[in-house]
């Protein structure tokens, strides 16, 4: 298995690297501190970034179909929990739900936006396009399960996705890469893993199998009770799903997520650690 690099989003253009996976991401986190703006990080990302795929391709040219076998997965971290507070705790919260090799590390956007991040997941042995999709979603699933995120980042979930090696911008403290050791994750543990119809991420609402919808699925769960441990993100969601879908009236929505706080969370959120949490929602969407 190789890496192939290609330098810049608007390029397809593709080169194998001499270095396996970790020291790619080593080299890249080695890198001068590139100083990373709102205005300029599109800029950046589009034409100095270096993006790349690990495994196996038949053209040193970014399209899916020259992609054989990807042996690594790579799924990007946008939507952390809010009660994540930054890059280190993200990493104690990674460390304490997967246990296998991984490398984890800031993305260019990280600090401009709250915490973001990169996964990457060495496999025990190559896999093809279904193999990868579905392990993909079964992670990106079960970091949400375990509070680790509010949502699926969907570009994770495609085959011929390229991930970006580290950048490390000015907020960027310590080792930019930060590395777990342990046992690779299993390709075959992929039949585990029910491929979704159309992936979702936070702020998108695709309708869901039977005709009910997002929005009506996340109530059905908030009505059979909230317990401690899942409140803020439940709430966080909720919130986030009206401002988006458009309710202009934000203190009839926070009087709203009062009534179902006080009804339906078991202890119910403090008035002030749910005005916190409607704050950041209407931040991230908003924004």
């Amino acid at each position: 298995m190789s890496v192939y690099i290609e330098q810049g989003l608007t390029s397809k253009n593709m080169f194998e690297s001499d270095y396996g996976l970790e020291e790619c991401l080593l080299r890249a986190g080695a890198s001068p501190t590139v100083n990373i703006t709102e205005e300029n990080c599109d800029h950046i990302k589009a034409t100095q970034g270096y993006y790349a795929i690990s495994g196996e391709m038949v053209k040193l040219e970014h399209e899916t179909e020259n992609i054989v076998s990807r042996d690594a997965l790579a799924l990007d971290l946008d939507d952390v929990s809010p009660q994540i507070a930054n890059f280190d705790d993200l990493e104690d919260e990674i460390r304490g739900v997967l246990k296998g090799t991984w490398y984890l590390y800031p993305t260019a956007k990280n600090g401009l936006r709250g915490t973001r991040a990169r996964l990457i997941i060495p496999l025990d042995t190559p896999a093809n396009k279904e193999q990868y999709e579905a392990l993909a979603y079964g992670l990106t699933s079960y970091l949400i399960k375990q509070g680790v995120l509010t949502g699926a980042d969907e570009s994770s979930f495609r085959f011929g996705q390229l991930f970006g090696l580290p950048i490390r911008n000015q907020f960027s403290k310590g080792d930019l890469v930060r590395i777990n050791r342990g046992k690779l994750l299993s390709t075959e543990s992929y039949t585990a893993f029910k491929k979704p119809e159309k992936p979702s991420r936070a702020g998108d609402y695709p309708a869901r199998s039977g005709g009910q919808s997002y929005g009506a699925s996340l109530l059905d769960r908030i009505f059979n009770g909230i317990p401690n441990g899942q409140r803020n993100n439940s709430m966080f969601e909720l919130a986030c799903y009206y401002v988006k879908i458009g309710v202009q009236n934000q203190a009839g929505l926070l009087d709203y997520l009062r009534m179902i706080n006080s009804n339906y969370f078991s202890p119910p959120l403090g008035d002030d650690e749910l005005i916190h949490v409607f704050e950041s929602a209407r931040k991230k969407v908003l924004n």
